[in-house]
C-alpha cells in the first residue's frame, strides 16, 4: 500500500478560519447578575453593612443584595480593631469554593473599601478599582442653615413670603389726596386727621426683609481613596489546567480514528474568558477491511487551540468558539488478505485547521470538563491504495470532523 498526494492547500478554508479568528478578539460576554448574602460584623466606629454593599455596587453593576429565598454568594465580613488600626477578614463562598482574604488599614473606612473591592472583583473581574456612583445633589456651602436665614449680626431674620406683591399703581383719574391725609395714613391715624395732643404717633411699618437665595444643588463626586489606603490584589484564579482528553475523528481514514492524549491550558483575562490549549494526541482505526486486503491507520499530532467563552448561561457553564491548528503524521499499514500477499506501509505528513464549538463546565474550584467539536480542513490531502491489484483504499476529503472530550485539574 502506498500513499499518493492528490491536492495541496485549500485557501478558501483558510479564509474561513481567519474570519472566525477575528471574532475571538471582539464582543462582550453576557454576564449574570450575582446576588450577595452578606453577614457583616465590625467594631464601633465602622461603617455599617449598607455602606459596605454600596461600596460593592458602586464598582460593578453585576452585584445585588439577595432576597431570603434566592440563591446567592455568601459574603462574611469581620472587622476588628487592634493597636489603633483596623483589620478585616472576608470569606467568599462556602466549602471548597470558599476564599479568604485579610486586609489591614489605618482606618475602618479604608478596610471596608478594600474588602468591597475584593468582593466586586470576585463577582466581576472587570470591576472598577475606584467607586463610580452617579452625581448626587448636595446643599451649597452658601445655602442658609437648617434653622433659617440669619442677618449679618447673627440674629434670625424674620420669615417672609417667597414672592412679595408690588403695591397697586395709583389711579390717574382719582382726585389728588391732601398731603396731610397722606402723612396721616402713613402714620396709621384713621380719617386722615393729624395726630393731636391726646394721641401718640405710630411707628412706621417694618419693610419686608429680602428673601435668602435658594440653595442650588452641586453635583459632586466622592473623593478619591485616601493616599496610602490598602489596595488588595485581585482574587487569585487558577489559570492553568492539566488534563487528558479523548478524541474521535471522521474522514481522516476509512473508519473513525479513536484516541487521545494529555493537554495543558492557560486561561487569560483579555476582557473575555480566553483559553489557549496545547495538546498531544495519538489515534488509530484498528484493522479495516479493504476488499482484497486490509489496512491499519495511525495518526499522531500536536495541536494548538484558542477559545473564547462568549456566553455564560450560568456561573459554572460557558459556551464559545475555538480555532485550532494541528500537525503531525498519518501512517497507513497494509494487511495481508485473500488477494494480497505482499503489503507495504507508508507515512505522510498531516496538517489541518479547525473551527470548533466548545462547552466548558467547572465542577468546584479544581475540576473542569469540556467538549469541543466541529469541522477540520486538511491542508494536504492524501490517497491510500493497493498497487497489485490496483485498488483505492481511502482518499482524505476536503472536510473532516472531530470531537474531543477532556477533563483536567486547575492549578
Amino acid at each position: 500500500m502506498r500513499a499518493f498526494e492528490s491536492a495541496v492547500l485549500h485557501p478558501r478554508w483558510l479564509a474561513a478560519v481567519v474570519v472566525l479568528a477575528g471574532a475571538l478578539t471582539g464582543g462582550d460576554a453576557w454576564a449574570e447578575v450575582q446576588r450577595l448574602r452578606i453577614a457583616y460584623e465590625a467594631h464601633d466606629g465602622c461603617p455599617g453593612a449598607g455602606a459596605f454593599l454600596r461600596e460593592v455596587t458602586a464598582r460593578t453593576d453585576l452585584a445585588r443584595a439577595a432576597a431570603a429565598d434566592e440563591a446567592a454568594l455568601d459574603v462574611r465580613v469581620r472587622i476588628t480593631s487592634s493597636a489603633g488600626r483596623s483589620r478585616g477578614r472576608i470569606t467568599l463562598g462556602k466549602g471548597e469554593d470558599a476564599r479568604v482574604r485579610e486586609v489591614d488599614g489605618a482606618t475602618c473606612g479604608e478596610v471596608v473599601a478594600a474588602l468591597a473591592l475584593i468582593t466586586a472583583l470576585r463577582v466581576d473581574p472587570t470591576a472598577s478599582l475606584d467607586p463610580q456612583p452617579p452625581a448626587v445633589g448636595l446643599r451649597s456651602s452658601e445655602a442658609p442653615e437648617a434653622g433659617g436665614a440669619r442677618d449679618a449680626g447673627g440674629a434670625p431674620a424674620p420669615a417672609v413670603d417667597p414672592v412679595a406683591a408690588p403695591p397697586p399703581a395709583a389711579d390717574p383719574a382719582a382726585p389728588a389726596q391732601p398731603a396731610g391725609a397722606a402723612q396721616s395714613a402713613e402714620a396709621g391715624v384713621p380719617g386722615g386727621a393729624a395726630p393731636g395732643a391726646g394721641s401718640s404717633p405710630q411707628p412706621p411699618a417694618a419693610s419686608p426683609a429680602p428673601q435668602a437665595p435658594a440653595a442650588r444643588p452641586l453635583p459632586i463626586r466622592p473623593p478619591s481613596p485616601v493616599a496610602g489606603a490598602p489596595r488588595p490584589q485581585r482574587p487569585v484564579e487558577r489559570p492553568w489546567t492539566l488534563g487528558l482528553q479523548g478524541s474521535a475523528a471522521s474522514g481522516v481514514a476509512p473508519e473513525a480514528l479513536l484516541g487521545g492524549g494529555p493537554f495543558v491550558e492557560l486561561r487569560a483575562d483579555l476582557g473575555l474568558g480566553v483559553a489557549f490549549r496545547v495538546a498531544a494526541e495519538v489515534a488509530a482505526t484498528g484493522a479495516v477491511d479493504a476488499g482484497p486486503g486490509g489496512a491499519l491507520f495511525v495518526r499522531g499530532i500536536g495541536r494548538v487551540d484558542a477559545c473564547a467563552d462568549l456566553f455564560r448561561p450560568t456561573r459554572r457553564l460557558s459556551l464559545g468558539p475555538c480555532v485550532g491548528a494541528e500537525g503531525g503524521f498519518l501512517h497507513g499499514t497494509g494487511l495481508v488478505g485473500e488477494a494480497i500477499s505482499d503489503v507495504e506501509e507508508g507515512t505522510v505528513p498531516w496538517a489541518s485547521l479547525g473551527l470548533l464549538a466548545r462547552v466548558t463546565a467547572s465542577l468546584g474550584a479544581l475540576v473542569r470538563i469540556d467538549a469541543q467539536g466541529g469541522p477540520e480542513f486538511p491542508l494536504v490531502r492524501r490517497s491510500f491504495m493497493f498497487e497489485h491489484p490496483a485498488q483505492l483504499i481511502h482518499e482524505v476529503p476536503a472536510v473532516t470532523w472531530t470531537l474531543r472530550v477532556g477533563a483536567g485539574l486547575s492549578l
